[in-house]
């Protein structure tokens, strides 16, 4: 029998966007001084979707009528602008522009150097407590301190769901796996599965077996009688 082994990522993995654009912003900023008011604002929009994706659950519909609503608004403010000589958003994009943010590599790298930390932490929940196996007849996990859980399989359905296209990017694909029983019944729910578009294939696979054994288990039984 087959098995899958899919990991669900702690809130403080997300941490690893804001890491990784401090350590690489300070290397290049170090090195092109002149480049610090660009990696300044790339720092700025970085935090902007850490603190968005940790406030709110986007999904693609909402992703969706969010950047149509911001395109008219940008494309009306446009034509305001030209046709009326009135400044809408305009001013609001020169008052950002003359704030001129610089990316400092000192800060950046302490920031990045702290924020590692509880990355690390979530590394190690996920090895201990996020850790879930999958086999044809149960689902196994396993929980450091508590001890393991088994979850028959029997009569469970299972669904994929990407409720924030913001963490399925952080998580590499990743996405909320759901069971549910005949009645559509929540029975469980593991969150943030870390590349689960990609695991997909490989976990329909092993839980489309037991339904195959039982079949053949089932003729088997039929030719006999």
């Amino acid at each position: 029998m087959d098995e899958v082994t899919v990991y669900s990522a702690h809130p403080s993995f997300f941490l690893w966007l804001l890491i990784a654009i401090g350590f690489t912003s300070s290397a290049i900023v170090t090195r092109y001084p002149q480049e610090a008011g660009l990696l300044g604002w790339i720092y700025v929009w970085a935090l902007l979707y850490f603190l968005v994706m940790l406030m709110y659950d986007i999904s693609a519909r909402k992703l969706g009528l969010w950047t149509l609503i911001f395109a008219l608004i940008w494309l009306g403010s446009k034509y305001v602008e030209h046709i009326k000589d009135v400044a809408v958003l305009g001013s609001v994009f020169e008052y950002l522009a003359a704030l001129k943010p610089e990316y400092d590599p000192g800060t950046g790298t302490a920031l990045s150097w702290l924020l590692l930390l509880p990355w690390f932490g979530s590394l190690l929940h996920m090895a201990l407590n996020g850790r879930k196996r999958f086999t044809p007849n149960e689902i196994g996990e396993f929980h450091f301190g508590e001890g393991s859980e088994l979850t028959d399989r029997t009569g469970l359905r299972f669904r994929t769901k990407y409720r924030d296209v913001l963490e399925t990017i952080l998580t590499l694909g990743g996405g909320d796996l759901i069971a549910v029983d005949n009645h559509q019944n929540v029975i469980k729910r593991w969150d943030n599965v870390v590349g689960l578009y990609f695991l997909w294939k490989d976990l329909d696979r092993v839980l489309h077996q037991r339904a195959a054994v039982m079949d053949m288990g089932e003729e088997k039984v039929a030719v006999a009688q």
